[in-house]
């Protein structure tokens, strides 16, 4: 992919827009159960997946959520240009540590729940 032309210190073009790839959803039991329950790639059997707090949870819900996206569209982590993620959590840091966990470039998007939409708990838009 050629490099995004900079247009200002903080915008940048692209030659080619960015698409959407692949998707992956990773809920807790609850929605499950749902009547959409039958559509998520990994429903967990306990909300808090194994960890002991529900933070912890989130943020293995995350990094589960996005290793199935890669797997999806058979790229590794250094194929991918930049992570593009939010969270429910007080300064998106299950997504912080998920960029971190993974070393991709990484871009926090704030805004309540605006970030999830098309995406269930713990689901992935990249």
């Amino acid at each position: 992919m050629p490099a995004p032309k900079k247009l200002g210190q903080q915008t940048v073009a692209y030659a080619n827009p960015p698409v959407i790839v692949a998707t992956a959803s990773v809920v807790g039991p609850k929605e499950g159960e749902g009547p959409l329950g039958h559509t998520f790639d990994l429903v967990i059997e306990d909300s808090y997946f194994g960890e002991e707090s529900w933070e912890k949870a989130e943020r293995k819900m995350l990094e589960q959520a996005v290793n199935l996206v890669l797997s999806k569209a058979q790229l590794k982590p250094q194929d991918v240009d930049y992570f593009w993620a939010g969270d429910l959590l007080n300064q998106i840091i299950s997504a912080n540590y998920v960029a971190r966990t993974l070393a991709i470039p990484f871009f926090g998007l704030y805004g309540a729940r605006s970030h999830l939409r098309g995406a269930g708990p713990g689901g992935v838009c990249s």
